[in-house]
């Protein structure tokens, strides 16, 4: 069977530094930077999601429903006025009217792009578990370069139904978790919140389909009561799991919600201004 010599070259590069190496890059095959298994150059590739225009406007996701928009002043910088806006520089014009203010910071580091949604989709469909080290570690690193801040208390990965735990024999967003909680230190809590509604597929369907689809389909346990809780989770769409989920832990006792995803995809709206 013929070999191309490209392949032959890579394959053998990744043997030597795995053998040289603790970490080598999942994406290039060469030797990794320490404690994630990325290189600097690969790593220069991921598109990050917050942007600034000519105008010198930032985007931000709004903390009601995950859109995105455009501030004056966002993350990680000081508000224009001097924190007299008591928060709203952090929702949309419509949450700011009629939403609710579910989470308490929303972390969303990159654009769900290639080359990060490769190394997803690898971990999510091809089983290649191994790279959620890269993805939660590349999460964890984000949450230390945001603002400064009590870390939550527990992070809860976002639940697979039963039936498509069974199908899939793990859960992408807790193996994420999992390697984003050892890097920050914070204990990972799979247990604190079930999916008791199998809801199908939520791709392809609207906004509105997807929160008709998902009202009422998770169960939290009692032991969130208090507690500073961050969901985690691979990817955001249009938000409405993450926003139902939190809807219950918060109807369960929890102290706070924030949300944790590595990439969000494309806004489904024209990103707007506050």
């Amino acid at each position: 069977m013929h070999i191309s010599h490209t392949l032959f070259s890579r394959c053998w590069l990744a043997g030597v530094n795995r053998l040289n190496s603790d970490f080598y890059c999942s994406l290039c095959s060469r030797r990794g930077q320490p404690g994630i298994d990325l290189c600097k150059a690969c790593e220069r590739w991921l598109k990050t999601l917050h942007w600034q225009t000519p105008q010198g406007a930032l985007t931000t996701l709004c903390l009601g429903c995950g859109e995105q928009v455009m501030v004056g002043a966002a993350y990680g910088q000081e508000c224009e006025d001097a924190g007299s806006c008591g928060g709203s520089c952090n929702y949309c014009k419509n949450c700011l009217q009629h939403g609710e203010q579910l989470f308490t910071r929303i972390v969303a580091p990159y654009r769900y792009a290639f080359p990060l949604d490769k190394l997803i989709k690898r971990v999510k469909y091809a089983e290649d578990r191994q790279f959620a080290r890269v993805l939660g570690t590349l999460l964890g690193r984000a949450i230390e370069r945001g603002p400064e801040g009590p870390l939550p208390e527990k992070l809860v990965p976002m639940p697979l139904h039963a039936s498509k735990w069974l199908e899939r024999g793990f859960n992408q967003a807790e193996d994420i978790a999992l390697w984003c909680g050892k890097h920050l230190a914070i204990e990972v809590a799979p247990t604190l919140a079930r999916r008791i509604a199998d809801t199908g597929s939520l791709a392809g369907l609207s906004r509105e389909a997807r929160k008709s689809r998902i009202l009422g389909a998770f169960r939290a346990d009692d032991d969130v009561w208090g507690k500073h809780i961050a969901i985690v989770d691979d990817v955001m769409t249009t938000g409405a799991s993450a926003r139902e989920l939190s809807r219950e832990l918060y109807d369960s006792g929890a102290a706070s919600v924030e949300l944790w995803v590595l990439a969000r995809t494309s806004s489904t709206r024209k990103v707007s201004a506050l």
